[in-house]
């Protein structure tokens, strides 16, 4: 990948993130909820598969989402083990969205998106926008 191709990377993050979080604050509602939770899919697949580009250009191996949030988490990119925590949870709610539609688990995932989700999304895209491809 190019650097000119990281930093559009970079932008993509951004303004997912920014989608994400502009939504979170609307009162909810079944459309809302939806809407979250598409653009919670999708910030997170942009921010783990970034993560992942710049961790392999320093030369580590991650495979797929979790060791590459756990190797994010070694590097310092996750601040703390709670959060490290906090971001698996994050990555189960992931893969629970790409099931069957339910009503209580799209319910659940929503408030784990408004009250930790995002925030935390948030904050990695910000650590993502500081990241230089050398």
């Amino acid at each position: 990948m190019s650097k000119e191709r990281f930093i559009e990377r970079q932008a993509e993050v951004r303004n997912a993130v920014a989608r994400l979080q502009e939504a979170v604050v609307q009162p909810e509602s079944p459309i809302v909820r939806d809407a979250v939770i598409q653009r919670f899919e999708f910030s997170f697949e942009l921010v783990w598969k970034t993560l992942k580009l710049y961790l392999e250009r320093q030369g580590y191996e991650c495979g797929g989402p979790r060791p590459t949030l756990k190797k994010a988490f070694a590097e310092g990119l996750i601040a703390t083990a709670e959060e490290a925590d906090v971001w698996l949870q994050i990555l189960d709610d992931r893969n629970l969205t790409s099931h069957a539609y339910d009503e209580a688990l799209a319910a659940r995932i929503y408030q784990h998106v408004v009250q930790d989700s995002s925030a935390l999304l948030g904050a990695l895209a910000g650590k993502i926008q500081t990241l230089a491809w050398d």
